[in-house]
C-alpha cells in the first residue's frame, strides 16, 4: 500500500489510496520525521513527512519503520470501507457503494535524495519539546520498492551540560550562554563541521575569560594558560599542561579539519559525527572541570 490517509475530523488512519482506503484497526505509532539538513543540501522543498514504525526494541533502542510524505494540493476525498464508522456519509462508487471523508494523504517516500548522501543525516522525531534524536543504521529496499528504514537512539546527542551560571564569572554569563545555545543547534540541527566550530567559538569563551581578555582567539587563551600554570606551579620545570589544556586543543586541532584547503594541504580526513561528538565531550569536561556545569 502506497499512500496512508488521515481523516482530518477523527485522526483515524486509512491505507491504500483514495480510491479504496482500508481502515487500521490497530494502533500504529506515527510521529513528524525530520531528516535533518536534507532539503538545504538537496534543494528540497520543505514538506511534512511522517516515520511509520513497524517496530521497536526498547532494549538496543532500535526502530524499524517507513517514511511518508504530505500529498499537497490535493483536495479529493477518500473513498474507504469502515464498518466501525457510521458518521461517515455513503456515496455511490466503483460500481457498488463506499464512505466519504477529507484526509490528509501521505506517499511512500522512496528517499532517493538520502542515497547520494555520505553520511547519512541525523533524524529527529516527534515535535517540539517532545522530541527525540537518532542515526540511520541501514535503508533496505523491500520487494514492493518501498525503502525499510533501520534507526538507532543516538543518546549522547548534544552533549552540554547544564550551565551553572552563578559559578561563571559575570563578564562572560551571556556571552557563554549564547555560545552554547549555538552549540545545541549546530549539534542537532546542522552538521559536524559546524558543531566542532562552536564548540572551538564556545572554548574560545571559557579560556579568554580565564586570561581576563576575552578578545584573545582559542590556541592565545591556551597558550595563556600554559604559562600561567608554568608560573604557579612548584616545579620550575612544570610544562603548564593539564587536562582543560589537552581538550582545548584538541578542538582547535579538528576546527581547520572543516576547511577544504587545510584539508587538502594537510591530506586530513572530512569531519566526521564522531569528531563532532569528540568536540562536545571536550567542551562538556572543560565546563564540568571548571565547576561552571553540572556533570
Amino acid at each position: 500500500m502506497n499512500e496512508l490517509g488521515i481523516c482530518k475530523r477523527s485522526g483515524r488512519l486509512y491505507e491504500g489510496n483514495s480510491s479504496a482506503g482500508i481502515a487500521i484497526n490497530y494502533h500504529v505509532p506515527l510521529m513528524p520525521i525530520e531528516l535533518v539538513g536534507v532539503e538545504m543540501q538537496q534543494g528540497r522543498t520543505s514538506t511534512s513527512m511522517i516515520f511509520r514504525e513497524d517496530s521497536f526494541d526498547p532494549i538496543t533502542k532500535i526502530r524499524r519503520g517507513r517514511v511518508y510524505t504530505e500529498v499537497l494540493g490535493r483536495n479529493d476525498p477518500w473513498h474507504v470501507h469502515d464498518f466501525g464508522r457510521t458518521d461517515l456519509k455513503r456515496v455511490g462508487w466503483d460500481q457498488g457503494e463506499a464512505q466519504e471523508l477529507e484526509a490528509t494523504s501521505y506517499n511512500a517516500d522512496s528517499l532517493t535524495s538520502l542515497r547520494q548522501l555520505s553520511p547519512l543525516p541525523k533524524v529527529i522525531l516527534g515535535k517540539s519539546p517532545h522530541h527525540t534524536y537518532w542515526k540511520i543504521l541501514s535503508i533496505e529496499t523491500q520487494f514492493d520498492g518501498k525503502p525499510l528504514l533501520t534507526l538507532k537512539a543516538m543518546t549522547s546527542f548534544g552533549a552540554v551540560p547544564e550551565l551553572m551560571l552563578n559559578q561563571v564569572p559575570e563578564i562572560a554569563q551571556t556571552l557563554i550562554q549564547d555560545a552554547l545555545e549555538n552549540v545545541e543547534i549546530a549539534a542537532n540541527r546542522i552538521g559536524a563541521i559546524e558543531t566542532v566550530d562552536a564548540c572551538r567559538n564556545a572554548l574560545s569563551i571559557v579560556l579568554g575569560t580565564l586570561a581576563d581578555n576575552l578578545e584573545l582567539e582559542l590556541g592565545q587563551g591556551i597558550n595563556h594558560r600554559i604559562k600561567k600554570n608554568q608560573a604557579n606551579a612548584k616545579n620550575s620545570n612544570a610544562n603548564g599542561q593539564d587536562l582543560i589544556i589537552h581538550s582545548a586543543e584538541i578542538v582547535r586541532r579538528l576546527h581547520p579539519r572543516g576547511k577544504s584547503n587545510e584539508k587538502e594541504k594537510h591530506k586530513t580526513r572530512p569531519v566526521s559525527q564522531e569528531d563532532a561528538n569528540l568536540a562536545l565531550n571536550c567542551l562538556w569536561f572543560v565546563l564540568v572541570e571548571l565547576g561552571w556545569a553540572r556533570g
